[in-house]
């Protein structure tokens, strides 16, 4: 991980500070249905339907994040993307709504915070890719991207503390992701995952190119807080690492 200030002034007080893990894989150990091939959208459904469906769930894996040590604990929002509810059956008199599934899924987050007020554990609004991860191939036009994390990022903002760009595959969806998040107004964290073989992402572009296009949207120098790396082997991190130190802002 390489930060900048908001994530250093989080962590001063012990120079380690926590995440959380998959939503996707607690939730399954509390006993919501995944089913599906690894990384598919249909996999993610029960995932996103547990925020209208199993809300206590929800709570309880956050809890459980919190309670082994997390410092920040990440909206179950990474499936709740148009591509993913497709696959859902109606609810009640129509199709689930995106925003509102979005909202509660901040919601939920913000329900378990404060459970914990004495550990002051700061929420991470998720923009997550949105189409199947770790899939460079398919990721979308950037403007359609960008309109797409635009109404995600106005859906989980009022509930959270920052807004993490997760999983991103290509320079491209980075950008539009990050983009959509500043114009909130929030803090920002960018994260990508990287190829398995060698320190680049999962499109084949460097990490000095990722870094660069982020930073050269209008206003990240001020509001981007944290580069990251999430979703890849520890051996490609901690090799790609230096690169990462070497192009992020001083």
């Amino acid at each position: 991980m390489a930060c900048c200030d908001f994530a250093a002034q989080m962590a001063k007080q012990t120079d380690v500070m926590l995440l959380d893990g998959g939503m996707g894989h607690q939730l399954r150990a509390l006993g919501v249905e995944i089913s599906g091939p690894v990384g598919t959208m249909r996999r993610f459904l029960g995932v996103a339907m547990a925020n209208l469906e199993q809300p206590q769930l929800v709570v309880d894996a956050h809890l459980a994040y919190i309670d082994a040590g997390a410092d920040v604990v990440t909206t179950n929002s990474y499936a709740c993307v148009p591509r993913c509810l497709q696959h859902s059956p109606d609810v009640g008199s129509g199709p689930i709504d995106l925003d509102t599934i979005i909202r509660r899924a901040g919601e939920l987050a913000k329900e378990a915070c404060a459970q914990r007020l004495g550990r002051k554990v700061k929420v991470a609004g998720c923009l997550p890719p949105l189409a199947e991860s770790y899939r460079a191939d398919r990721v979308g036009a950037f403007d359609e991207n960008l309109a797409n994390y635009r109404r995600i990022a106005a859906a989980i903002m009022p509930t959270s503390d920052l807004l993490l760009c997760e999983t991103m595959s290509t320079v491209d969806e980075a950008r539009a992701a990050c983009t959509a998040a500043l114009e909130t107004g929030l803090p920002v964290w960018v994260a990508w995952t990287l190829d398995e073989n060698k320190p680049v992402l999962r499109s084949g572009e460097s990490i000095e190119a990722a870094v660069a296009a982020v930073m050269k949207i209008p206003g990240a120098a001020g509001a981007v807080k944290a580069l990251l790396f999430n979703c890849t082997s520890p051996e490609i991190v901690r090799e790609a690492m230096p690169a990462l130190r070497a192009a992020a802002p001083a």
